[in-house]
């Protein structure tokens, strides 16, 4: 089963949740500066939702995703946009999650220049003015979240094909979760029916 959990980075990160769900020693460990709150809110997730297994057994591959060290545990993936973050978590194989706050980007149409191919640059712009910043969102979420599945970088996105059919000949397969001011894409290795849930910070 695949499960989405959405919470809000103030609410799980103060300090009396921290307290609730973290070990001391995992508490203590979090950075310094602008990732601690979401990185601590990303923790007490995982505590709360993954609670056999060990947050001091986190391992992180070349690019910085993390796993549980321990064989058969699942495999889970977060990601985060202003003070919404969400969680990802896959029984069965690796997964990954993008997070964006829907809002204007006066640049996208360079990014998506830059990063998605011409066939997908074509039918952003043969869609209405008024849909094509939310299908780069579409568009761009689906990349992260594909990208953070196969575990791989941010460097590697103009290179990434995410046709149906380059998808379909991985085995990946993606859904969205969205709603008036955030779109979350998923991508894993299995067909998937989305559960999601809210983590409150309580």
């Amino acid at each position: 089963m695949l499960r989405l959990i959405k919470g809000e980075i103030a609410q799980l990160s103060a300090p009396e949740v921290v307290a609730r769900w973290l070990p001391a020693d995992i508490a203590a460990a979090a950075p310094e500066g602008p990732r601690r709150q979401s990185w601590l809110a990303g923790r007490v997730m995982l505590a709360a939702h993954c609670p056999s297994e060990s947050l001091q057994a986190l391992t992180y591959n070349q690019h910085g995703k993390p796993t549980f060290a321990r064989p058969g545990a699942p495999h889970f993936n977060m990601s985060h946009s202003g003070d919404r973050i969400v969680l990802a978590i896959d029984d069965r194989a690796p997964v990954g999650v993008d997070i964006e706050i829907l809002r204007p980007r006066r640049a996208w149409q360079r990014i998506a220049a830059d990063y998605f191919g011409e066939a997908e640059r074509q039918r952003l712009a043969a869609l209405p003015h008024a849909e094509q910043l939310l299908a780069f969102w579409r568009g761009w979420t689906l990349r992260e979240a594909v990208l953070k599945q196969r575990g791989g970088s941010v460097w590697q996105m103009a290179a990434l094909d995410v046709s149906p059919e380059s998808l379909n000949q991985q085995n990946l397969f993606t859904g969205w979760h969205h709603g008036t001011t955030a779109m979350i894409a998923v991508c894993a290795a299995h067909p998937f029916d989305l559960t999601v849930s809210v983590m409150a910070g309580v």
